[in-house]
Formats: C-alpha cells, sequence, structure tokens
C-alpha cells in the first residue's frame, strides 16, 4: 500500500519541480494570464463535456474488450491512487500539453511539436516504469499513442480540459486493471 508521507511528498516535489516553474514562466516572462495560456478558460465548458464524452467512451469500450477477452486483474482498491488518479491530469498536462507542446509549436508545425512532446513525455514515464518493472516498449508504444491523441485533441478543441479528463481516466483504468 502507498505509504501517505511518501505520496504527499511526492505530490509536492511533483508541484514544486514541474508545475511552479511554468505558472512562474508565464506569468513573468510570458507576462500573460495562467490560466488563459494554458487554455484552462475560454472552451472550458466545452472542453469538459468532450473530454467526459471521450472518457466515457473509452471506458465502455475497455470493459467490452475485457468482457470479451476476460479481465486480467481488476482492482478497486486502489487507496489515495484514486486521488492521483484525479490531479495525474493537471500534474502532467500542464508541463507537457498546456505548456512545452504549445511552446514548441510556436516554433514548428503542430506534428513536429506534437511528435517532440510525445518523445519527451514518454522519456520522463521511464524511470516510473523501471521501478514499476513495467514492460518498456508495450508502454512507450500506449503512451505515445495516448500522447499524440491528447495533443491532438487539445489542439482541436483549444481546451487543455480534454486532456486533462482523458488522461486521469486513462490512468485510473490502468491502475484498476481496466
Amino acid at each position: 500500500m502507498l505509504d501517505v508521507k511518501y505520496y504527499i511528498y511526492s505530490l509536492l516535489m511533483y508541484l514544486l519541480i514541474c508545475i511552479s516553474p511554468v505558472i512562474l514562466y508565464i506569468k513573468f516572462k510570458e507576462k500573460a494570464n495562467v490560466l488563459a495560456y494554458l487554455k484552462l478558460t475560454g472552451n472550458s465548458r466545452k472542453g469538459v463535456i468532450v473530454g467526459s464524452v471521450i472518457s466515457i467512451i473509452f471506458v465502455v469500450l475497455i470493459i467490452i474488450k475485457n468482457t470479451i477477452i476476460g479481465f486480467d486483474k481488476f482492482n478497486t482498491n486502489l487507496g489515495l491512487l484514486w486521488i492521483s488518479g484525479l490531479l495525474v491530469g493537471f500534474f502532467e498536462e500542464i508541463p507537457f500539453r498546456g505548456f512545452l507542446l504549445q511552446k514548441l509549436w510556436n516554433h514548428m508545425n503542430f506534428w513536429k511539436a506534437n511528435l517532440l512532446t510525445t518523445i519527451i513525455f514518454v522519456l520522463f514515464h521511464i524511470p516510473v516504469w523501471m521501478s514499476s518493472n513495467t514492460p518498456l516498449l508495450k508502454a512507450a508504444v500506449s503512451i505515445g499513442a495516448v500522447s499524440l491523441a491528447l495533443g491532438y485533441l487539445f489542439k482541436e478543441y483549444k481546451s487543455l480540459w480534454i486532456p486533462i479528463i482523458c488522461h486521469s481516466i486513462y490512468n485510473l483504468c490502468i491502475w484498476m486493471g481496466l
């Protein structure tokens, strides 16, 4: 089971190392409204609706697939991972799609920026996969495909809410064994 002190420490470190620099850069270097820059305002209602619909479709398809081929392991006793599942969308989408993808997109076409963001996103996950004995190639392909799709949805709907919601639901499904 996840140690609560370790969990809180990890969240605080992530906020300090990954989120705070992005917010400070946007606020002081870009001199922009942080929420508007990250696309958390504007199309937020549409983003929440679209993100929720895509997530529901994903969950239904995963359940249908697992009903046909059988569930390997199904775990609803996630403890603190439930909270982490809800936070991971914010914590990873803000620096990657909300900030990095947009910065790269300013200097290259969208698909190059999305691909580079995806590569960095996958590399970011490798230490966790290695420490948990996750098959690297399978995880990299899966997360890479999801990352490219989240980048595309971000571009099309101009709302970070879609990647946040879809990312959180995706991670919860993985952690539950769906």
